[in-house]
This record gives structure tokens, C-alpha cells and sequence, in this order.
């Protein structure tokens, strides 16, 4: 977000909407609750984070429909991270208790985002920028991984400075996207 603000005004404001802004509110609102390595803040935390998705998957959809002729990468997507998902899911499993479900939902709406943000790479226009979109998703989900992975079962204090890292290059790897989207619908 900082990225953005830091662009002159011209360059960025065209491409960030609604759905984008609402999505960033609620990441924001996601880390303030994640910030505290607790039970009791953590499934409002993922809760944030899953209306953060949802916002940002409206936004992948405004700038590239889903289209029939195009569904093979979207699909590669959710199918690799299914399999990923099944073996970090697997590894956890009792040791997330309560949470086991939410965390199942959780990653329904990170591997959807991540097809729908491999969806924006094949806009005729916003091919590059779309390629900012999908490795920020991607590595917003290694992020995710590294902190379930930690929360669960290492828990080494040490391993949140990866996820702070991680996730904040996902986050300007996305911004950057927004200023692309923005100097692209201008030319």
C-alpha cells in the first residue's frame, strides 16, 4: 500500500477501485488480529483474511473474465495447490484442532484467488501485470504456509520475520500490479 501512495497521484488512481481498497482494509485488519499469537483472535484474523480474498478475487474478475477457452492454467492452479494444500493439511492435522475447518475454507479461497489472479495473465492487455498478481499470490501463500506451519508445529519466534517478508513482498508485488492495472488503462 505504501508503494501505491508513494506514485504520483495520475499514475495510480485509475486502478484502484472499490474491491481493491475494501480487500487491503481487511488484510490490514487481518494482520492487527494476527499480530497476537493467540487462540482467541486467530479464527477472526482468518476470517479478515478470507473477506480480504473475496475482495481481491472480485477485483481479478473486473479485470479479466473467466472464459471457457481459457480455463486450462486457472485449473493447473487450483489442482497444484490442492495437492499442496492436501500435504501441509495432512502434515497439521490434529495439531490445528479447533481450527481444522476454517483453515480447510480458508485454503478453498486462497487456491480460488490464486486461479483467478493466473486468470489476469491472460488479458490482452494486462499480461504483465497479471503476472505481478500471481506471483504475489503465490508468495502471499507461502506466507500463509510458513505461519500455519509455525503456529501449529515448529513454533520458532524466529520464522515470523519469514512471514513478515514474505508477505510483504506479496503486498507490494499486488501494489505494484494496481499501479500497472492503472498505467495500462491509461495508455
Amino acid at each position: 500500500m505504501v508503494y501505491l501512495f508513494t506514485r504520483r497521484k495520475e499514475e495510480v488512481l485509475v486502478g484502484i477501485n472499490f474491491f481493491y481498497l475494501v480487500a487491503i482494509l481487511f488484510a490490514f485488519i487481518g494482520d492487527m488480529l494476527l499480530v497476537i499469537i493467540n487462540d482467541l483472535l486467530f479464527l477472526p484474523g482468518m476470517i479478515a483474511y478470507i473477506v480480504n480474498l473475496f475482495f481481491l478475487c472480485i477485483f481479478f474478475l473486473q479485470l479479466q473474465k473467466i472464459q471457457l477457452r481459457q480455463l486450462m492454467k486457472p485449473i493447473l492452479v487450483v489442482l497444484t495447490l490442492a495437492l499442496v494444500g492436501y500435504f501441509v493439511y495432512g502434515f497439521l492435522g490434529e495439531k490445528l484442532k479447533q481450527f481444522q475447518l476454517p483453515v480447510l475454507i480458508y485454503m478453498v479461497f486462497v487456491a480460488i484467488t490464486a486461479a483467478l489472479a493466473m486468470n489476469t495473465t491472460q488479458h490482452p492487455q494486462l499480461h504483465r501485470t497479471g503476472w505481478y498478481f500471481f506471483i504475489g499470490i503465490l508468495v502471499f501463500i507461502l506466507s500463509n504456509t510458513i505461519l500455519v506451519l509455525n503456529r501449529f508445529h515448529f513454533l520458532y519466534h524466529n520464522l515470523y520475520v519469514a512471514v513478515m517478508l514474505t508477505y510483504g513482498a506479496a503486498q507490494y508485488l499486488l501494489a505494484r500490479g494496481v499501479a500497472l492495472v492503472s498505467k495500462n488503462i491509461q495508455s
